[in-house]
C-alpha cells in the first residue's frame, strides 16, 4: 500500500520532533500547555532524555482518532441507531454492507497507519537506547507501543473478522491474512510479552505519562482478546490480575464519570486524553465529539456548539432500562427531546417524572429532525466548557476501557464454568456494578444476567453490545426495530480500496 510506504520513510523525523506539538495529555502537567520547547526536524540520538519523544508520538497517534472510527465500530448493536445524513452508516446499522463504503476504508486505513507508527516508534526508541543508558526504560517504552498496537489490531479484527498481522514493514503485501482467532492469539502473546516491562500501577498513577499504558491496560486488552476467542478461563485469569491488584475502583458517581470530573478516574483503564489546557485560546487537543451530539439545544452557556446527530440510543435500550428501574445509568446514557419523550410515552406508557428534555445543569434539548434521543456519554454540559472553548464536547476525554467492564467480563466467564484464584464470585462482581447504579444486589447470577448488566452499563460504548451478541450468536437481540440480523453479517467486508492493493484480502476469511 502506497500510504504505508510514505509513512515508513518520514515518520522517524515526525516522531523525533513534530508530533510532540500535538502530544495529548502525556505530561505531568496534564492541563497545562508546553512551554519553552523547541522542535526541529533534526534528531540527535545522543540525547538520551529524548527517548520519550517517539513514545509520546505513539500516544499522539493513538489519541488522534477520526470521528467516524468510534461511530463505525459502535453503530450496529441494539443499543444504537445510526442517525443523521451518513447513508453508509445507516446502511451498516441495517446490516447492509458494501466494500466501497467510505468509513470502512477509513477505519482500516487509519488503524493501520497507527500500527505502522508503533513499529516506527519502537525503531526510534532503540536508536536512543545507547545514549539513554537505561535498558529497563527503553524496554518499557517499547512494551507500551506493543500494547497500543495490540489494541489497534483488536479493533480491526473485531470489525472485519480478521486482518493482516504485520511482522515487518517491507513485506505487507506478502503477509497472509489471519482470521479473528489467530489475531486474538497474537494479541494475547503480545500483551503477555509486554507485561513484565510495564509499570505495575493504575494508569492514572503514572507520574511520567499520567493515563499511559501499564500492566493493567495490557491485561485488559488481553482479556478482551480471550473473550473474543471464548477462552473464558483466560478471561478470568487476566481480569483477576486487574481485580486483585487493588489499583482500581468504580467511580462513586456514574453521571460525572463521563464529564470533566471523570478524567483519569480510578475506574479508567484506557482513555484517550484531550485538553484545552485551562485556557480559552491557544494550544488545545481534542476529539470531534459533535457527531455524537444533538443539534438545536438551548445551552446554559450562550454560544456553546451543538452536535450533528449521528448516534442515537435505541427505543429498545431505553425501554429495557425503564423495565429494570434504572435511573442514573439511563439519565447518563440518554439525552431526551420532547418528541422522544412523547414517542416513548406512546410506546411504553407512563414514564418516570424525572425524564425531561433538560440535564442537571440546565441545558435544554429541543426537537431535532435527525434524532429523538442522543448519547449522554459523549458530551459535556455547556457549563463545563472552558470560557472561549465552546465547541461541542471540548476538553472531554474519551473513555475506552473501564474497570466495570472487566468486572462484568470476569463474572460472565465464571458463569460459563471458569474458576478463579481470588475470592470474588460472579455475583460479587455484578453487584459492585449494580450497587453503583442504585440497584439491589442479586444472590446468584446467570450468564444472561451478566449480559443484561453489560447492556445496561456499557451501552453506546465502542460496540461492546454488538460484539457480545456476535460472540453469543444472539441474532434475535440484534434483529430489532425493523432490522434483521443474520450471522453472515457479523463482520464488515474488507474495504474495496484495500482489496485492490492487498491481494490476500480478495478471498476473505476462511
Amino acid at each position: 500500500m502506497k500510504r504505508f510506504q510514505i509513512i515508513k520513510y518520514y515518520m522517524p523525523i515526525v516522531l523525533g520532533g513534530i508530533l510532540m506539538l500535538s502530544v495529548i495529555g502525556c505530561t505531568d502537567k496534564l492541563d497545562e500547555p508546553f512551554e519553552d520547547e523547541a522542535f526541529t526536524s533534526d534528531v540527535d540520538y545522543t540525547i538520551g532524555e529524548d527517548m520519550i519523544k517517539p513514545l509520546l508520538g505513539a500516544y499522539s497517534a493513538l489519541y488522534t482518532r477520526a470521528w467516524e472510527e468510534p461511530l463505525t465500530l459502535g453503530i450496529r448493536g441494539d443499543d444504537v441507531n445510526a442517525a443523521g445524513d451518513q447513508v453508509p452508516m445507516q446502511e451498516q446499522d441495517a446490516f447492509n454492507y458494501l466494500g466501497s463504503q467510505w468509513n470502512l476504508n477509513s477505519v482500516w486505513q487509519l488503524h493501520y497507519n497507527d500500527i505502522v507508527t508503533m513499529f516506527t516508534a519502537m525503531e526510534e526508541i532503540e536508536k536512543y537506547r545507547p545514549a539513554a543508558a537505561n535498558d529497563a526504560l527503553a524496554d518499557q517504552y517499547i512494551a507500551e507501543c506493543r500494547v497500543i498496537r495490540a489494541f489497534l489490531y483488536l479493533n480491526v479484527a473485531r470489525a472485519f473478522g480478521g486482518c493482516i498481522v504485520i511482522d515487518q514493514l517491507d513485506n505487507i503485501q506478502s503477509t497472509p491474512l489471519s482470521n479473528k482467532d489467530e489475531v486474538m492469539q497474537y494479541i494475547v502473546d503480545e500483551t503477555t510479552a509486554a507485561i513484565a516491562d510495564l509499570p505495575d500501577v493504575a494508569p492514572n498513577k503514572r507520574t511520567d505519562i499520567p493515563g499511559g499504558i501499564t500492566q493493567y491496560t495490557a491485561y485488559a486488552v488481553m482479556a478482551l482478546a480471550y473473550q473474543e476467542m471464548e477462552d473464558y478461563q483466560g478471561v478470568v485469569d487476566a481480569t483477576s490480575q486487574i481485580i486483585s491488584s487493588g489499583e482500581f475502583e468504580l467511580s462513586s458517581d456514574f453521571y460525572h464519570l463521563f464529564k470533566t470530573a471523570g478524567k483519569l478516574a480510578d475506574e479508567n483503564i484506557l482513555e484517550f486524553q484531550y485538553s484545552d489546557f485551562n485556557q480559552g485560546e491557544g494550544d488545545r487537543t481534542s476529539f470531534l465529539f459533535a457527531p455524537f451530539g444533538i443539534g438545536g439545544w438551548t445551552p446554559v452557556v450562550t454560544g456553546a456548539g451543538s452536535g450533528w446527530g449521528f448516534y442515537e440510543p435505541t427505543m429498545k435500550y431505553i425501554e429495557f432500562m425503564l423495565d429494570r428501574g434504572e435511573t442514573v445509568r439511563l439519565e447518563t446514557s440518554v439525552v431526551f427531546t420532547p418528541d422522544g419523550i412523547t414517542e416513548l410515552e406512546e410506546d411504553y406508557g407512563t414514564i418516570p417524572s424525572w425524564i425531561t428534555n433538560a440535564n442537571r445543569e440546565g441545558d435544554v434539548f429541543n426537537n431535532n429532525a435527525r434524532l429523538k434521543f442522543a448519547s449522554g456519554k459523549h458530551f459535556l454540559p455547556s457549563t463545563e466548557l472552558i470560557s472561549g472553548r465552546l465547541s461541542f464536547g471540548s476538553n472531554k476525554n474519551f473513555i475506552v476501557i473501564r474497570y466495570a467492564e472487566m468486572l462484568l467480563m470476569y463474572a460472565e466467564a465464571l458463569t460459563r464454568g471458569s474458576t478463579s484464584s481470588i475470592s470474588m464470585t460472579a455475583a460479587d462482581a455484578v453487584n459492585l456494578v449494580r450497587t453503583r447504579a442504585g440497584l439491589s444486589a442479586l444472590g446468584t447470577v446467570t450468564t444472561d444476567d451478566v449480559l443484561d448488566e453489560k447492556f445496561a452499563e456499557l451501552a453506546m460504548e465502542w460496540g461492546t453490545r454488538f460484539y457480545d451478541m456476535i460472540r453469543t450468536e444472539n441474532t434475535s437481540e440484534l434483529s430489532h426495530e425493523g432490522k434483521t440480523f443474520t450471522m453472515d453479517k457479523a463482520y464488515y467486508p474488507f474495504p474495496a480500496d484495500q482489496v485492490s492493493e492487498l491481494p490476500q484480502l480478495e478471498d476473505g476469511i476462511n
